[in-house]
């Protein structure tokens, strides 16, 4: 039996290059996003099995894992790629924004982790991978809030590394440079992609990360040599 993968923030970027990645070696791979429309018809574009879910309502989080678990039995991996960006001066952020950020980036990824883990621990088998950034790994301008968000989940995932690898689940960071997606343009930000690495190459490196139940692989970070120059 193939084994089964959750991907949040899927319809795009990313979330969608592993679904394609996942696909082809072998696991089987669920596509999940908050826009159920996007989540439809990329479902049966890809071919894969498809819920709407929003990580920052922590009610649609319970609804869709559960009906997640109903339909496709044990979910081997947990894969939390959903996140957005904020970036500015701090003092011009709105109180809405910032709950926004951390909604997603922060609860949203303690929450689908707390809802598909523990039928992990009891089989003793599984893996969780956080979607971090660069931004959990040093200190710039203009994205306190954004990095706050990542920073801990930096220190989650590095705590149920511990804690878990004893119980047969390993819980690991992927900490990525810049990517070439929509993120930024999301956010209403001009950013300069031409030294992205691309979501396929990303993919590739958790796909790296996955395949080896026997290593766990703490802090994995990358990019495009591009992005050196």
């Amino acid at each position: 039996m193939r084994k089964t993968i959750v991907v949040t923030g899927a319809t795009s970027g990313l979330g969608r290059a592993l679904i394609g990645t996942l696909k082809s070696a072998g696991f089987n791979p669920i596509l999940t996003g908050r826009t159920a429309d996007k989540v439809s018809s990329l479902s049966a574009e890809l071919e894969v099995p498809g819920f709407q879910l929003d990580v920052s309502d922590p009610q649609s989080i319970r609804s869709a894992t559960a009906d997640i678990l109903n339909s496709h039995g044990p979910v081997y991996g947990l894969i939390n790629n959903a996140g957005i960006w904020l970036e500015g001066d701090f003092e011009t952020f709105t109180s809405d924004a910032i709950q926004s950020v951390i909604d997603t980036n922060t609860t949203g990824t303690i929450l689908m982790t707390h809802a598909l883990l523990p039928q992990m621990l009891e089989r003793r088998e599984g893996v969780v991978i956080n979607t971090v950034s660069t931004g959990a790994l040093y200190s710039r301008k203009l994205i306190s809030v954004y990095s706050a968000s990542k920073w801990a989940i930096r220190g989650f995932t590095g705590c149920l590394e511990v804690e878990c690898a004893p119980k047969g689940v390993r819980v690991m960071g992927f900490y990525p440079g810049k990517i070439d997606t929509n993120m930024y343009e999301t956010a209403g930000i001009e950013r300069n992609l031409e030294a992205a690495m691309s979501p396929a190459q990303a993919a590739s490196m958790v796909l790296f990360m996955l395949k080896d139940p026997d290593m766990v692989w703490s802090h994995v970070s990358g990019r495009s040599v591009t992005d050196y120059i």
